[in-house]
């Protein structure tokens, strides 16, 4: 019985150490994977992990969408996409469900202009405040595939 236990607690602990974990970005000492200039802006960074568990860390989104673009990590790798949401500076969120604001109002570091919002009432309250187009991902990757 206590071969089973321990058997038990072993598997469990294995299982909890190969989940991924969200990344976290170091900023002001993170370098952008694909610009390389520092990642300082914490309503504007982005991550992504691979299949694998890598993790790379981008100071804007558009950068994560063009270091996908042209390649360097195949799509079919990328495990999970991140932003840091807007409204939480530094918060990371899910960037395939969050909800997008692009405009001259949202200056970003690499000039995508795309800021990213954890909620509704944040991306509405944000939009209210200047002239912004509000998209989701799909419009995100599109626009900035460009």
């Amino acid at each position: 019985m206590m071969r089973m236990s321990s058997f038990i607690l072993f598997l469990a602990l294995t299982l909890l150490s190969c989940t991924p974990t969200e990344p976290s970005i170091d900023f002001g000492k993170a370098e952008c994977a694909h610009c390389r200039m520092n990642v300082v802006d914490r309503q504007f960074g982005a991550a992504l992990v691979t299949e694998k568990g890598r993790q790379y860390v981008f100071d804007d989104v558009s950068c994560m969408v063009h270091f996908v673009e042209k390649g360097t990590v195949a799509e079919g790798q990328v495990k999970a996409w991140y932003v840091c949401d807007h409204a939480k500076p530094g918060t990371l969120i899910d960037a395939t469900t969050a909800l997008y604001l692009h405009g001259p109002a949202f200056r970003s570091p690499m000039r995508g202009d795309v800021a990213a919002f954890g909620g509704e009432q944040t991306r509405n309250a944000a939009a209210a405040q200047g002239n912004a187009q509000t998209m989701d991902w799909k419009a995100v990757r599109q626009l900035l595939a460009e």
